[in-house]
């Protein structure tokens, strides 16, 4: 069970490769930078929700973490790891993937317009359509109030 801040999600991702792991970090981070600052919250969270997503430790995620920013200064875009998350992914997952994006942008209590912007790339990526990036936004407005 996926128990990360107000998300209680079942998730069986353990057989998942490492570049899904790197890939699913990657935009979690984006998310997160989307409006310059990562904050220690921001990558608490994302740390916790790898480790429940997928069954890994703390070392892991953190390893995963710091992978995922080297790869993201010399990326080109968001598609190559939504594209790997797409191969991996049940349309299940993708729909608690999404819950997850949103719970990294509302992690400080708020949600910028660039987070905003980043989450509707990503969820159009994954071939979400809009009427679930606005449950998931739902969702997380309130657990924000």
């Amino acid at each position: 069970m996926l128990t990360t801040g107000y998300l209680n999600l079942n998730m069986n991702n353990s057989t998942d490769s490492n570049e899904t792991q790197i890939s699913a970090a990657c935009l979690l981070l984006s998310v997160a930078e989307a409006d310059e600052v990562l904050e220690i919250d921001e990558l608490k969270i994302i740390s916790d929700i790898l480790q429940d997503f997928f069954s890994i430790n703390l070392n892991t995620s953190n390893d995963i973490i710091n992978e995922a920013k080297l790869l993201l200064k010399t990326s080109t875009g968001l598609f190559e790891f939504g594209k790997q998350l797409n191969q991996d992914f049940s349309y299940e997952d993708k729909i608690d993937f999404i819950n997850c994006v949103f719970e990294v942008a509302f992690v400080d209590g708020k949600l910028h317009y660039l987070e905003h912007h980043t989450v509707k790339k990503i969820a159009n990526i994954l071939n979400l359509e809009d009427k679930e990036i606005i449950a998931a936004k739902s969702v997380a407005k309130k657990y924000l109030n």
